[in-house]
């Protein structure tokens, strides 16, 4: 069994950045990835990528270094929060009776993607885990994690399910975390996730024991007319990160729905509350 480092305390909120912006490309935005100098973006029908020295809050489509593509699988309608690993962009997508993952490289070629039948058809997020390179998913309402094995050849995408690991307290209670949106692992092997409810926030999951180890509110105001929104997170590692007004080592869109408004959005930034590296 791996093992990960201890957890920190807790986690510091830093300053916001994007704060309260609305650039196109943020309507419906779902998630966020960061890896090799460049920002990974989801919306609900579209990704983007990037580059790290600009800085997102005034990135435009039209830019030469920015870089969009649509949804590629047919009967796709929905994407979710990504991730990357090893190269990979891996993104959570919904539409139809099954969910899927699909598998791009970074320049946003699509590779394939495979569905997870164990999910049936909500696949909120995923994210990889780099101590074992397993694939990790829930549904949106999750009282435990799917674990997948990814078993890609030269002409196929595939995600073996391996095992479920039960969500659990501290202590060893029984644990549903609702509207799941986001995940995210540390290099450790911490996976974050992110809850769009009152009594969500961060969520840090153990996830050998499945035990919850910490958790952080987000003042949000969810509810009609202004409807906020916990969308999707990354880490990043800050010794490599290339984007000059980043700070932090855990990062959280947050997304306010308005009538007849277009969508704004918040980058919430957070370091550890220790001394410690280990995140």
């Amino acid at each position: 069994m791996v093992q990960g480092l201890s957890w920190p305390r807790s986690l510091v909120a830093l300053e916001s950045h994007p704060s309260d912006v609305a650039p196109t490309w943020a309507e419906h935005i779902q998630g966020v990835a960061y890896a090799h100098g460049c920002w990974f973006i989801t919306q609900a029908d579209r990704m983007w990528r990037f580059p790290a020295d600009l800085d997102v809050a005034h990135a435009r489509e039209t830019h030469p270094a920015v870089s969009g593509v649509g949804i590629p699988e047919p009967g796709i309608d929905h994407l979710g929060d990504c991730d990357v690993h090893r190269g990979v962009l891996y993104v959570a997508m919904e539409g139809g009776p099954v969910a899927r993952v699909g598998r791009f490289d970074l320049d946003l070629r699509f590779q394939g993607s495979a569905p997870l039948a164990a999910q049936g058809p909500s696949c909120p997020w995923c994210a990889v885990d780099p101590r074992t390179g397993l694939l990790y998913s829930s549904p949106f309402d999750a009282d435990h994690l799917n674990v997948y094995q990814e078993m890609t050849g030269e002409d196929r995408v595939a995600f073996q399910h391996l095992r479920d690991v039960p969500l659990l307290t501290d202590d060893g209670a029984s644990l549903t975390l609702e509207r799941v949106q986001g995940g995210a692992f540390s290099s450790q092997g911490h996976l974050y996730l992110t809850s769009d409810c009152r009594n969500g926030g961060i969520s840090g999951f153990d996830v050998a024991a499945g035990r919850r180890r910490l958790h952080v509110p987000i003042p949000f105001e969810p509810g009609w007319p202004d409807n906020e929104v916990i969308e999707g997170l990354t880490l990043v590692d800050l010794g490599r990160a290339d984007a000059a007004w980043l700070r932090g080592m855990l990062h959280v869109l947050v997304l306010s729905i308005r009538p007849h408004e277009s969508d704004r959005i918040w980058l919430r930034h957070y370091n550890t509350a220790d001394d410690s590296d280990s995140h």
